[in-house]
């Protein structure tokens, strides 16, 4: 974490310690997105955030995961490094990596892919089972510890769990950092919460936004927003796609070039990346009955005034 939760990094680090690009559609690609991508209660705008987090927290618990990938999602492996470009590594904190966001972040595998590359993560999601999943599938000690956090991030609404994923004997010398999982309703951080986490490098947000309801898409870049420091990036992963055949329009929720910029508004710079029919090779969203399906990668670089 930043220098005010340096403190917090260390004991996690300590303890846990303890304990190709893709340019087209490869031979025997799987699928990205499932039968349902996330719960609708991620972002409802009705009710308290307990009542919010209650559908997502019941599919987890119910194994009900269809948009979970167990591959690192080639997107992140395509525009890595203009997420996190090289040559302008941080040096502070004892050398160690661009802290990255996960939004919404599930059990990915993603998380672990960017530990093991050098890169500190820190992951939010509303759902326990996630929390114990990944933690299960990817630490070293199999399971996660209780950390404390900031006191402007209330306890009785948000819990901060540290772990070190397994080395990777294949990615070479590179010692993995501890991954941070704040479990907890990630609309509910405000300006306040964010400033003690400290603003972050990076995100990746892959079915993040795609998942919240339009309605509550303008408060999500609000925190998003709070959440990056100056200059910081986001890689941001959306769908382009007509209505489902039995009416709904997600999740995974259709966002278009438009409303993206409208969206970030004054407070990211908005840049294309790369736009991708999938229909052919995305049979969920067939059977839900589109007739169009593209995945779109956008940067995202939070502006500086």
């Amino acid at each position: 974490l930043g220098r005010r939760a340096s403190a917090v990094a260390g004991t996690a680090l300590a303890a846990a310690a303890a304990a190709a690009a893709v340019a087209g559609h490869a031979p025997g690609e799987r699928r990205r997105w499932g039968a349902s991508t996330s719960p609708r209660a991620v972002g409802c705008s009705e009710g308290a955030p307990a009542e919010r987090l209650a559908s997502w927290k019941a599919r987890w618990d119910a194994k009900r995961t269809s948009w979970h990938l167990t591959d690192i999602n080639p997107n992140l492996q395509r525009h890595l490094d203009v997420l996190l470009p090289k040559s302008s590594q941080p040096v502070g904190l004892g050398g160690l990596g661009y802290r990255v966001l996960v939004p919404l972040c599930g059990k990915s595998v993603d998380m672990a892919f960017l530990s093991r590359s050098g890169y500190r993560v820190v992951g939010v999601d509303g759902a326990a089972q996630a929390v114990q999943e990944f933690a299960a599938e990817h630490s070293a000690t199999g399971a996660s510890i209780g950390v404390a956090m900031p006191p402007e991030v209330p306890a009785d609404k948000f819990k901060m769990h540290a772990l070190m994923p397994i080395c990777d004997a294949d990615a070479g010398a590179i010692m993995p950092q501890p991954v941070m999982l704040l479990e907890g309703d990630f609309l509910a951080l405000g300006p306040k919460e964010a400033a003690a986490l400290v603003p972050f490098d990076a995100a990746f947000d892959r079915g993040g936004l795609v998942a919240v309801e339009p309605q509550d898409r303008a408060h999500y870049l609000q925190v998003l927003s709070d959440l990056i420091a100056p200059g910081g990036r986001v890689l941001l992963v959306v769908v382009e796609h007509d209505p489902f055949a039995n009416g709904t329009l997600g999740p995974p929720h259709e966002i278009t070039e438009n409303e993206v910029k409208t969206l970030c508004g004054n407070r990211f710079e908005v840049k294309l990346l790369h736009r991708e029919d999938r229909l052919a090779l995305e049979e969920g969203m067939r059977e839900r009955g589109v007739t169009r399906f593209h995945e779109v990668a956008y940067l995202l670089t939070r502006r500086t005034v």
